[in-house]
């Protein structure tokens, strides 16, 4: 019976320290938000910069170096899904950027360029799917997360699809193709991005909804309404996320002990930092250090790679279903 896991979980992570090489057992996108990293893989090295995407399929490795930041979405998709998701979108190969289509794929690399105002529109989505709760029915959260998905996919359909140099191409059976009208999304009103430069800049304030409506001259209850429509999430919940993201790096990339993370972005009593860590992650912030991923090596037998590593003739581990335990990309261990 198929286990009732979500099918993808988004993150965002901010990195200005190299991140080793790393096996999945789920798909990897990589959304590049700010900054510019050289990511290595099986097939090649990569330089992604704002508003580049990388997609790699289940069982391929990467490693990642910041030049000398980067700020990242990163979605771990079960393969499968979004297979049977792309397919549905991409009915016709011969419009399909060379080697994008599902049935062309082989799960190496794949460097596409949405541009960063596509990206921008996409971060309210993906936003949105890290916060998704299983405290509906399994059928009510997925059936949620597959409308944000697919919505997420509509902004980022035109990096997939050929330029057809004026010759013209097979149309889709009238009512098909997956665009209704604009993909353009309106810009964010001056005081929604005022207000989320100032809660990333200086997140380690006392914010209160009070205060930040003060900062941008505007009424609180205007400001949530807006804020909330146009970034996907109110001021407040912004606020914890930013700060999260921060403390996640701190505890990654720096000695710095729990406590003096957490004071650093904002948060005075370290279990406040520690409890929404192990909403996101499903783990403490300790228990992460403790646990690194597993190294992808390149030496054989390997317990995941599908690429340039296993022994002839082995087997790839099945693909576990995402739960919120394996949510964290430090996490993700072999079965044994």
């Amino acid at each position: 019976m198929r286990s009732c896991g979500l099918p993808l979980f988004a993150v965002e992570s901010a990195r200005t320290a190299p991140v080793r090489r790393a096996v999945f057992a789920h798909a990897k996108i990589v959304y590049v938000l700010e900054g510019r990293a050289r990511v290595d893989t099986a097939t090649g090295s990569h330089e992604l910069v704002a508003g580049t995407v990388l997609a790699l399929g289940a069982g391929q490795w990467c490693s990642m170096r910041p030049m000398p930041s980067v700020r990242v979405w990163t979605l771990y998709v079960d393969e499968a899904f979004l297979r049977a998701q792309m397919s549905w979108v991409l009915l016709d190969a011969r419009r399909v950027v060379r080697g994008a289509h599902p049935d062309e794929w082989d799960g190496s690399a794949l460097v596409l360029t949405p541009g960063i105002e596509a990206l921008q529109c996409c971060e309210p989505l993906w936003r949105q799917i890290s916060l998704m709760d299983q405290t509906s029915t399994p059928e009510l959260t997925a059936t949620r997360m597959i409308r944000l998905f697919s919505r997420m996919i509509e902004y980022t359909l035109p990096a997939l699809l050929i330029e057809s140099d004026g010759e013209t191409m097979p149309a889709y059976p009238r009512g098909s193709f997956p665009i209704k009208g604009t993909l353009a999304q309106p810009p964010l009103a001056p005081q929604v991005c005022r207000s989320t430069d100032l809660l990333r800049v200086r997140m380690a304030e006392p914010w209160t909804m009070h205060r930040l409506a003060t900062e941008v001259a505007m009424s609180r209850t205007h400001l949530t309404r807006l804020f909330s429509v146009q970034v996907g999430v109110a001021p407040m919940r912004f606020l914890t996320e930013v700060r999260l993201t921060e403390f996640t790096r701190l505890i990654e990339e720096t000695g710095m002990s729990v406590s003096s993370a957490a004071e650093s972005v904002g948060w005075s009593d370290s279990r406040v930092a520690a409890g929404w860590f192990r909403r996101r992650f499903g783990i403490g912030p300790s228990e992460y250090r403790r646990n690194p991923h597993p190294t992808c090596i390149g030496e054989t037998p390997c317990d995941w790679c599908r690429g340039d590593c296993p022994e002839p003739g082995q087997k790839v581990r099945p693909m576990r279903p995402m739960t919120r335990v394996l949510r964290r990309d430090a996490q993700i261990r072999p079965n044994s």
